[in-house]
């Protein structure tokens, strides 16, 4: 009995491996190049393929994700990770942009896909401009197969930058200001840690 059963678990258990998929994230600050980076990926990908973004996200068509060197690729505006679900039937592979706008069901969603066999690649802001964790990115990272970090150009020195600073009429926000508040080169800028020190001595 024991020489029967052995070997139809094994297969078994090699059959659900190799169904799985995996789960990639880009995070760094904005500027960084993530959505170029989830832009080239999903263009070369041969497989069924969804590309998705927060509904959240308003600075370009809803049906667009842009990048800021201006490369962009047709996308599904999702208002949460439900709608995240839904969207990615039937996909082998996601691509997921601005994942730092969606809700705190995001990492199960795309923890389930994952196991049921997809490849999903996630970019996203993992600090919002005062330094602070954007839960659903961290939430993301902690899961992961792997995580690659982009770094940007200070707006200030020109060295690596791994931060964003938020601007109002060219000095820093308050850090009382809403977490939330969707813009580009006029409201952000990408910053190293010395000089968005610096900015608030």
């Amino acid at each position: 009995m024991t020489n029967t059963t052995t070997p139809r678990c094994r297969r078994r258990l090699v059959t659900m491996t190799a169904a799985r998929g995996s789960l990639e994230i880009l995070v760094g600050p904005m500027f960084s190049g993530k959505t170029d980076e989830l832009i080239r990926r999903a263009r070369a990908e041969t497989r069924r393929t969804v590309v998705l973004k927060p509904a959240l996200d308003t600075r370009h068509d809803p049906d667009r994700v842009v990048s800021h060197s201006g490369a962009s690729i047709a996308a599904v505006a999702v208002a949460g990770s439900d709608e995240l679900a839904s969207a990615a039937a039937g996909a082998e592979a996601i691509f997921a942009d601005e994942v730092q706008f969606l809700d705190g069901g995001l990492a199960d969603v795309l923890e389930s896909l994952r196991r049921s066999g997809v490849d999903v690649v996630a970019a996203g802001l993992d600090l919002d401009f005062r330094r602070e964790p954007f839960p659903p990115t961290t939430a993301l990272v902690a899961i992961a197969d792997r995580v690659q970090r982009l770094d940007a150009r200070c707006g200030r020195c020109g060295r690596a930058a791994t931060v964003t600073q938020r601007l109002v009429n060219g000095r820093p926000a308050p850090l009382d200001d809403a977490v939330v508040r969707i813009g580009d080169e006029e409201l952000y800028e990408p910053r190293c840690e010395a000089c968005w020190e610096s900015e608030r001595a």
